[in-house]
């Protein structure tokens, strides 16, 4: 997740980026625009020309999310019936 902080004239903004699209937070915390898409360069740039400075900004993990992505499932070796061998790639 992409989260841009945003400092201008003493007021605070957080804007939150990730598979769900791109959430503006106020200094409370509360929603202030929610858009289905990424729309994070658009919305800075926006942010940007009204004066808006960028604070901090990154990637992160999400709120109440695990600090690294998951991986691959311990003992999974991929589809039934299917087994890659080192031979596969050079007799493509």
């Amino acid at each position: 997740m992409r989260e841009t902080k945003l400092e201008c004239a003493g007021d605070r903004r957080v804007m939150r980026t990730d598979d769900a699209g791109t959430l503006v937070l106020d200094e409370a915390g509360k929603v202030a625009a929610e858009h289905g898409t990424d729309m994070h360069e658009t919305l800075l740039a926006e942010f940007r020309a009204e004066g808006w400075r960028v604070a901090e900004d990154g990637d992160r993990a999400p709120p109440n999310g695990p600090a690294r992505p998951p991986g691959a499932v311990a003992g999974d070796s991929g589809a039934p019936g299917l087994k890659a061998t080192e031979n596969d790639a050079i007799s493509s």
